[in-house]
């Protein structure tokens, strides 16, 4: 009988479909979307499945700008999966900050909302780390559309993640200087409130 503190945010999406399979996990306010704790435990191992093909693995890093979305609630399921860290980018920045942010952590993956799509562009060349664009909208923009992730087939064993593990890196607000990343581990997520 594993505590709290033996959990993953993986290890929750699991306990909570097989608890509260039926029930709604997601309600998309804005387009109606919904998902139970079930598809969405399914829906997690297929993003991993994909961005695992594209090479992420433990302690990868994964770029996210854009607002609150079901895509980006399953970056952070998949992830989760692989051991990967989210890395989510405040879209209020300015492009610069953003680079400095993303060149600080040096993400391979940068997902963003349309609407910041074109602030990555103007900063695409300063920021050598990233490899792949993703739209993190189901629809639109210019980059790689987020469903290309979600066609694998192919099951996906999850990475060795313990409660002690880096899973979210945030950067702390600039107080005369540069922001600083601060690395969350699963544990520390899990009990924020």
């Amino acid at each position: 009988n594993m505590g709290v503190h033996d959990l993953t945010f993986y290890d929750v999406i699991c306990r909570n479909a097989g608890c509260f399979g039926k029930k709604e996990a997601w309600v998309d306010a804005e387009d109606g979307r919904s998902v139970t704790f079930a598809q969405y435990k399914e829906m997690v191992e297929r993003l991993a499945s994909g961005l695992k093909k594209l090479g992420v693995a433990k302690g990868d890093r994964i770029g996210v700008i854009g607002k609150n979305s079901l895509e980006f609630f399953l970056i952070y399921g998949g992830a989760s999966v692989l051991g990967a860290i989210v890395l989510p980018i405040n879209w209020r920045l300015s492009a610069d900050e953003v680079a400095y942010n993303i060149n600080d952590c040096t993400p391979a993956l940068l997902f963003a909302d349309n609407e910041f799509q074109d602030t990555i562009g103007k900063i695409k060349k300063d920021i050598p780390s990233v490899a792949h664009f993703f739209n993190l909208e189901s629809a639109g923009g210019s980059f790689r559309p987020f469903d290309e992730l979600m066609n694998s087939e192919s099951p996906v064993t999850p990475a060795e993640v313990s409660w002690d593990d880096g899973f979210v890196i945030i950067h702390t607000a600039a107080v005369g200087g540069r922001p600083r990343g601060a690395l969350l581990s699963h544990g520390n997520v899990l009990c924020a409130d």
